[in-house]
């Protein structure tokens, strides 16, 4: 009887981890006592591990955003479908520069400038085939002299061409070879980026880049 008395004891014991007295013979509680410090110990370790885990997983978290942020932003321009008022001499070369075609200011070379006759609110757009949530309009004047026709420059975006909202205006006058920066007033989405100048002007382009996330709508 005393047996199984024992045995009962150990299991409540292990459960409990309680110091028993068992009628007819004290039950050694040393067991017990070491059980609880091994319980406690545990509980620690497994604390810590959640923590780390929970560390580990907003770390991953960062640096999937960064990787979005960073990796996913394109120049979504280049070398898409564009237009312009005018094209000057009709020519893809005017003596040593490489001039004057419109895709030659989104053909990813800065060496090469897009340019309009004399013209009247002479303009450069580019389609960029869908629509996009545009980050920044980005422009590289053109490097070979003249710099300062590039003025009242209006950057303007939108769905389709009859809808362009005004993103930002440059007054200028700019520099020979000056790469400017053009961020929306506001979140701006579309499908043409349109530069144009207010006013009888050459508008002369060596880069115009549009950069927004590589999704589209």
């Amino acid at each position: 009887m005393q047996q199984v008395v024992f045995i009962i004891a150990v299991c409540v014991c292990f459960v409990s981890a309680c110091q028993i007295t068992i009628s007819g013979g004290k039950f050694n509680s040393d067991v017990c006592k070491g059980y609880g410090r091994l319980e406690s110990k545990v509980d620690i370790l497994t604390d810590k591990l959640d923590r780390s885990l929970h560390l580990l997983k907003k770390i991953n978290e960062q640096v999937k955003d960064c990787r979005h942020k960073t990796s996913l932003i394109r120049n979504v321009a280049l070398r898409k479908g564009s237009q312009q008022s005018s094209w000057y001499g009709n020519t893809r070369s005017w003596g040593n520069y490489i001039c004057c075609a419109t895709e030659y200011a989104n053909d990813g070379n800065a060496t090469t400038t897009s340019a309009t006759n004399l013209d009247n609110m002479p303009y450069w757009w580019v389609d960029l085939g869908h629509v996009y949530d545009i980050k920044r309009v980005e422009i590289i004047n053109r490097s070979d002299g003249y710099g300062h026709r590039l003025h009242d420059v209006d950057i303007t975006i939108g769905r389709t061409l009859n809808e362009l909202s005004l993103c930002a205006h440059y007054k200028g006058p700019g520099k020979t070879g000056q790469h400017l920066v053009f961020h929306c007033n506001h979140q701006m989405s579309g499908r043409y980026v349109k530069v144009a100048i207010k006013g009888k002007e050459y508008l002369q382009l060596s880069e115009v880049m549009v950069f927004a996330p590589e999704t589209s709508g």
